[in-house]
């Protein structure tokens, strides 16, 4: 069977990849001058935690090449073939690092997709491939799903917590104040593997349904589909948006999972965020 390795960008636990058969690399945030590997050192709950007691702002930092090599050394090694899932180019620089290790090691064996995508977008193109994988497609055919799933993901991101936006220089502490008070949530979606905002509602629960109507808007067969669901630290909200949208739109083939510290360094606490294929891959 073709290994899939991906990144903890993914926001899938450890636990739950690990059953997958998915192996993972972790990307590394600072964080009061410590330095921790997303998800194994740091729970998504302690990391929001620790965020909400300390003013300084958290840094993330890429994978290194040498990290991505140490693994396609043992994939040539083993004489096996792996497909590389990684993390959006357009937020990040491990997609090069990846690209690079593939060089350095030259082996026909091991594939990399930059998967456009991020937080649970990531996660539900490792959980389609994954799948495909368990039921004994070859590497070619993987990595050809993985592509086009890779411009057919969506992202929808509702973001609860303004000051993490303030702290990132990315609005004045002025709008964070006024947003805060009148309770506006900005909404966000992925452009070309960059996050870009498109909307603002005042509420959680309007916000949310707001989500829903774009969701409508941008998916076909969404009942064929698995549905992600990703919070940060918020599964109230969380479970708002799966109940909504069995409400709404008949859905309840929804999988949720907890943000890490990675993409929890950008949104802060309380972020919701909703993620599927723009047609049913």
């Amino acid at each position: 069977m073709v290994r899939i390795i991906t990144e903890t960008t993914c926001d899938v636990s450890l636990e739950i990849l690990n059953e997958w058969n998915v192996e993972t690399l972790p990307m590394f945030v600072t964080l009061d001058g410590a330095e921790y590997r997303d998800q194994y050192d740091i729970s998504p709950v302690d990391f929001f935690d620790m965020l909400e007691k300390t003013e300084g702002l958290p840094t993330t930092t890429q994978i290194t090449p040498n990290r991505y090599e140490a693994i396609m050394k043992d994939v040539k090694d083993k004489k096996e073939e792996a497909l590389f899932l990684v993390f959006s180019s357009g937020l990040s620089g491990s997609y090069q690092s990846c690209l690079v290790a593939q060089q350095m090691v030259d082996y026909e064996g091991i594939r990399v997709v930059d998967t456009k995508a991020a937080c649970g977008g990531q996660g539900l193109i490792v959980y389609e491939i994954q799948k495909r994988a368990a039921q004994g497609l070859s590497l070619a055919e993987l990595t050809e799903a993985a592509e086009w799933m890779s411009t057919h993901i969506e992202h929808l991101v509702m973001v609860e917590n303004l000051e993490m936006l303030r702290r990132g220089g990315r609005i004045s502490g002025v709008a964070a104040f006024m947003g805060g008070v009148m309770n506006i949530k900005p909404l966000i979606h992925m452009v070309d593997g960059k996050l870009l905002p498109f909307a603002k509602v005042k509420g959680q629960r309007k916000a949310l349904k707001h989500l829903i109507l774009e969701m409508e808007k941008r998916g076909k067969d969404l009942e064929q589909q698995k549905i992600f669901i990703t919070h940060a630290a918020n599964p109230k909200g969380a479970q708002m948006l799966a109940d909504e949208l069995k409400e709404m739109l008949g859905l309840s083939n929804i999988f949720i999972t907890e943000m890490g510290a990675t993409i929890g360094s950008h949104t802060g606490r309380g972020a919701v965020t909703l993620y599927f294929f723009s047609e049913a891959p």
